[in-house]
């Protein structure tokens, strides 16, 4: 009997930590997971936050967006995009979410610049990453950008500039969440 109860917590301590590794991203990603995966590069990854934190100007219900997957081959990188609208007179991107390899050159010079424009934030241990204010750009923009480099892949992350420590949020929560690997074989 006491092998049993030996074999279950073993088991039990094996599933729990299974699960510890699994990513999980804001439920409206949820739809678009398989699509996410399936538009990586081979050998790469994407983190995506715990939870999409909106309150700048419009309060928009981060549940209401629509989310497009938008996978590009030169350079190989995917973006997620979150939209209030499928088309209109007047632009509808809320923020962005991309991944790229760190092996991109043009990944490298964007972060570059960042690094050069910005003061370093932690974003956890270990991470740091580099937010260049949408105001501070040339020319200004409406949109903020944060970008780092984590277990070889160079994240970014774009939301309008209002947005700013909710979106200093979303990265802590995508340095500390397990990314979504790609199931492209290389």
């Amino acid at each position: 009997m006491r092998k049993i109860g030996w074999i279950l917590a073993i088991g039990l301590g094996i599933a729990s930590s299974a699960t510890a590794v699994m990513a999980r991203p804001a439920g409206l990603f949820a739809p678009h997971l398989q699509q996410i995966r399936e538009g990586l590069p081979p050998n790469t990854e994407m983190r995506l936050p715990a939870e999409v934190l909106l309150g700048g100007p419009g309060n928009v219900d981060p549940n209401s967006l629509i989310v497009r997957v938008i996978p590009t081959a030169s350079p190989p990188r995917l973006t997620v995009g979150l939209f209030t609208c499928e088309s209109g007179p007047y632009p509808c991107l809320v923020g962005s979410f991309a991944a790229e390899s760190m092996a991109s050159a043009n990944a490298q010079r964007e972060l570059n610049r960042h690094e050069l424009g910005a003061a370093p934030i932690t974003l956890s241990e270990g991470v740091r990453g580099y937010l260049l204010e949408g105001s501070r750009q040339t020319p200004p923009s409406e949109f903020s950008s944060l970008m780092w480099q984590q277990n070889g892949m160079i994240y970014t992350i774009s939301f309008l500039a209002a947005e700013r420590e909710n979106m200093l949020a979303m990265a802590r929560s995508m340095a500390t969440e397990p990314g979504l690997r790609s199931t492209q074989v290389p």
